[in-house]
């Protein structure tokens, strides 16, 4: 027995030392190179605080808080200008949160002062799920360079990193954008790929919303898009406080277990579009190429009566 003991004991400081080892080698090692690590096919579109706090004073950089303005008036990251989501949607045919128009969308980005060449972070509270509507504007205007904050302005807070009150201005800049309609899907265009093969629909919804036991607010018929898989947005974060992306290459099982490969075509969808955005960011952090959002959602389907749904 007491040489089992101390086998045991042997064990577990050689683990222990290991998970040191391996945490001290991770530490050397640029956010870019870590993120590789993890499994991330395209690891700038996620950018550590350790990184960002080392780039704050690069004039290239644009920082925006996608949080509502009485949360950015508490405190934020020095330098973010505030760019809520109410300034980039818009409701359209009783639709909230959908995309705004063009010329509106880049009416709101040149008065937060992004330029076309601008490194532009995005970060709200923690989970992403407000930074990463505001991604997809971005990644639809076809933007060179933009990324979110692992862990949003929370793990920022819990790092230890400076907090500003002061409200950030930046000088008014004429944002125009490439757009990319082979990014974002249509009503129509769903509905005419709705049996293809190669389409694969995902429902960003919880799995109550997509049965139909729990319709969801304004929905008129429950249930899903006919051959969507589920995938709740949840799902793309660790259960820990504050909630961080997982490790690409548990995303990466997550989905191909799901039927969500990479050599389809992905079309996201949720209620409103919102957080179908969020599984849009994760299927292109893990170099998914071809992936829409459709931005009228299960609300606008679901509101049409010669529509297929599904339970």
């Amino acid at each position: 027995m007491l040489i089992l003991a101390r086998y045991r004991c042997a064990w577990a400081s050689a683990v222990v030392a290991g998970v040191l080892c391996v945490t001290a080698m991770l530490s050397t090692k640029s956010w870019g190179e870590q993120a590789t690590a993890q499994g991330y096919a395209n690891p700038s579109l996620l950018i550590s605080g350790q990184e960002l706090a080392s780039q704050l004073a690069q004039s290239s950089l644009r920082l925006l808080d996608a949080r509502r303005p009485e949360q950015y008036a508490v405190g934020h990251i020095p330098g973010a200008v505030n760019l809520p989501l109410a300034e980039i949607t818009r409701t359209v045919d009783g639709v909230p949160q959908m995309l705004a128009p063009r010329a509106e969308l880049e009416e709101a980005l040149g008065q937060s002062g992004v330029a076309r060449e601008a490194q532009v972070v995005i970060y709200d509270e923690f989970g992403g799920i407000q930074a990463a509507r505001l991604f997809w504007a971005f990644h639809y205007l076809g933007h060179p360079s933009v990324s979110m904050l692992n862990g949003g302005f929370a793990l920022w807070q819990r790092e230890g990193r400076p907090i500003s009150r002061e409200v950030s201005r930046s000088e008014a800049t004429r944002y125009r954008g490439e757009p990319r309609p082979d990014r974002v899907a249509t009503r129509a265009w769903v509905l005419v790929h709705l049996q293809d093969p190669s389409v694969v629909l995902v429902d960003a919804r919880s799995p109550e919303e997509f049965t139909g036991a729990v319709p969801g607010q304004d929905i008129k018929r429950p249930g899903h898009l006919p051959g969507a898989a589920n995938m709740d947005w949840v799902r793309n974060l660790t259960q820990a406080e504050p909630r961080q992306f997982k490790a690409g290459v548990e995303l990466a099982q997550l989905y191909q277990q799901a039927g969500i490969s990479p050599d389809k075509e992905i079309v996201v969808y949720c209620r409103t579009g919102v957080r179908a955005s969020h599984a849009y960011f994760v299927l292109r952090l893990l170099g998914y190429p071809r992936v829409r959002l459709y931005d009228g959602s299960y609300l606008e389907w679901a509101a049409d009566p010669t529509l297929p749904v599904a339970r």
